[in-house]
């Protein structure tokens, strides 16, 4: 689970600082490129921060269920 989230937060991180690698077309559409670039990274980013935290609220339930009983 931890790896997987760390995949996705590179793949954000990766969005966010390198969105202008790919230079064909007019500064128009490079601008629009870089836009989605960084909702795409960022969406990733919180989804990657999402995930860890309802992974930790699946174990602390995990582990108060095996204590309560």
């Amino acid at each position: 689970m931890i790896i997987i989230a760390a995949v996705i937060l590179i793949t954000g991180l990766m969005f966010l600082v390198y969105p202008r690698s790919i230079t064909d077309g007019s500064s128009s559409q490079i601008a629009e490129r870089v836009i989605m670039s960084r909702w795409v990274g960022g969406s990733l980013i919180i989804m990657s921060c999402l995930f860890l935290i309802m992974g930790t609220m699946q174990l602390l339930d995990e582990a108060s269920h095996h204590i309560g009983h």
